[in-house]
C-alpha cells in the first residue's frame, strides 16, 4: 500500500471514527470525555543529512491516559523517493492541553532499510499542536536520540517542526 492510499485511509478511518463518536455521544450520554488527535501532515526536513527530504505523519489517536486506542503511520523518503523509514503502530497513551498533544504508541511495523537495530516493539512519543491560523507543528522522540531507547508513556519532545502540507485536528 502506497503512502497516498495510507493518508486517504486514515483520513476515512478519521471521519468514521468522528462519526461513531458522535453517535456514541449521542447515545450514551455517559461516554467518557477523551481527547482527538486525527490528520496527515508533514514537509521537507531541514536536518543536516536530510535536507528537503518529505517526512508525514499520520495519526488516528483517541482517548485519554491510560484509556487511549488508535493507529499512527510514518514516512520519510528521500528527495529522490528512495525509502529512509516507513513504519506504523498503535497509539497507547494519549494526552492533551488546548491545541497541544502528547501521544506515544509501540511500533508494530517497521521498513527502515539503514537501521541496524529492530524498532518492533519500541514505544515512541509524538508531540502535535494545531494550528488554527497556520502550519501545524509536530515532534518526535527519536529526533533528540534514538529508537534505541523507549519513551514513558504520554511523553514527547516539543513540536518543533513545523509542517507545509496537510493538517491534524487536536481536540
Amino acid at each position: 500500500m502506497n503512502i497516498k492510499t495510507k493518508i486517504a485511509a486514515v483520513a476515512v478511518l478519521a471521519v468514521a471514527a468522528g462519526a461513531l463518536g458522535a453517535t456514541q455521544a449521542s447515545a450514551a450520554p455517559d461516554r467518557p470525555s477523551g481527547s482527538v488527535v486525527v490528520g496527515s501532515a508533514g514537509g521537507p526536513l531541514t536536518f543536516p543529512g536530510y535536507d528537503n527530504d518529505p517526512v508525514r505523519f499520520d495519526f488516528a489517536a483517541f482517548g485519554e491516559p491510560g484509556k487511549s486506542s488508535g493507529r499512527f503511520h510514518v514516512n520519510h523518503v528521500t528527495k529522490d523517493g528512495k525509502l529512509v523509514a516507513d513504519f506504523d503502530g498503535r497509539v497507547d497513551c494519549v494526552s492533551r492541553a488546548g491545541r497541544l498533544a502528547i501521544l506515544t504508541g509501540v511500533i508494530e511495523r517497521a521498513e527502515i532499510p539503514g537501521l541496524p537495530v529492530n524498532v518492533i516493539g519500541r514505544r515512541v512519543g509524538f508531540s502535535v499542536q494545531d494550528e488554527p491560523r497556520g502550519h501545524d507543528r509536530i515532534g518526535w522522540s527519536w529526533a533528540y536520540g534514538s529508537f534505541e531507547q523507549d519513551v514513558l508513556p504520554c511523553t514527547g519532545p516539543v513540536p518543533f517542526f513545523q509542517t507545509s502540507e496537510g493538517g491534524y485536528t487536536v481536540r
